[in-house]
């Protein structure tokens, strides 16, 4: 025989579903209702209790929501508190002499906003410097005749300004990668020619420390990738490398087939990188030496785009480096071929 729900059966089901907490106390403090995600929420104040008919004192220990519930006011308000680490948006309703909690999980859209502020607040530092450089250049140039000094100081604007440009350019490849809106468009790409290409794209910078860029990937060593994406990840690897490599040093190119992945790895003989830095160097704007970095160049976005690219070809970009003793940065992709 069927038996059918009632209304107030098949609301209380379907508060059980969501994803957001419901507690509902009545006149005389006890728990008359709570649904599964606060209990869930609470379960470390629970502790496998029934809490309904409870005193809300014999199940809440969370000492902001505590007070919340014991507020003698009887007028609506949200307040945000953390519970277990999470952040959770609390709104507290008055209806029929009952308090009706709603908690929402607003920990991602923290995050988020803190993450949106700090992309802001870097970018605009990173703008700054060159931008304040760039105002000092004009106001000397407004008093000089010498037209020495005048071509000194053209080139050194010159400088700033490719720069900034740099820095746009990558924050408009970051931006496009983490929204996907451009498809990875895979093709059948010859790794050594792409690895050559860069080296004769790069010879210049590699010069001025007489850093030799040796590429032992095998002719007709074939990987599927996007390639124009693929060559701005490996580009900025190898320029990293270069840049911060030591006198005379070098940087080696290899690659694997393992398991079904592709492995590629950027060998240097540069300064390495600390071990407490190593898991934070592909975050935006992250500089281990910032100093240094802003003498070579860096717009401290290039580890950054390089993973956001490897995950769009579904691999991962890993680091081992010890300090002094240089680093291999591995790009692993998946075998499309042998996969």
């Amino acid at each position: 025989m069927k038996i059918h729900q009632t209304d107030t059966e098949v609301l209380l089901e379907f508060l059980d579903y969501l994803k957001e907490g419901i507690i509902i106390v009545n006149e005389s403090q006890n728990i008359e209702y709570m649904n599964a995600y606060a209990k869930e929420i609470l379960k470390n104040d629970i502790q496998g209790i029934n809490p309904i008919g409870k005193h809300f004192s014999k199940v809440i220990k969370n000492n902001y929501l505590y007070s919340i519930i014991s507020y003698k006011n009887k007028r609506n308000f949200k307040e945000e508190i953390t519970i277990n680490d999470d952040i959770f948006l609390i709104r507290m309703y008055h209806i029929n002499n009952k308090k009706i909690l709603h908690f929402q999980n607003i920990t991602p859209f923290e995050i988020y906003k803190q993450a949106k502020k700090d992309f802001v607040s870097n970018v605009s530092h990173e703008l700054k410097t060159p931008i304040a450089v760039m105002k000092g250049i004009v106001e000397t140039l407004e008093n000089e005749d010498d037209p020495k000094s005048f071509k000194k100081f053209l080139q050194m604007a010159k400088k700033r300004i490719n720069q900034m440009d740099s820095l746009i350019n990558d924050l408009l490849i970051l931006a496009k990668l983490e929204a996907r809106e451009e498809k990875i468009n895979v093709t059948k790409v010859d790794l050594s020619k792409i690895i050559n290409s860069i080296f004769y794209d790069l010879e210049y910078l590699s010069k001025e420390k007489n850093i030799s860029l040796i590429n032992k990937i095998p002719e007709r060593f074939y990987i599927y990738v996007d390639q124009k994406k693929f060559e701005i990840l490996l580009k900025n690897l190898i320029e990293n490398a270069i840049k911060y490599n030591k006198q005379d040093g070098k940087v080696v190119i290899t690659a694997e087939k393992e398991n079904h992945l592709i492995h590629i790895n950027v060998t240097d003989t540069g300064i390495g990188i600390p071990k407490d830095s190593q898991p934070l160097i592909f975050e935006r704007f992250y500089r281990v030496d910032k100093s240094r970095s802003r003498n070579v160049g860096g717009t401290g976005l290039g580890l950054s785009i390089v993973k956001h690219i490897a995950e769009a070809h579904k691999g991962k970009v890993e680091v081992k480096s010890e300090p002094n003793q240089g680093s291999t940065f591995t790009v692993k992709i998946p075998d499309r071929e042998n996969g």
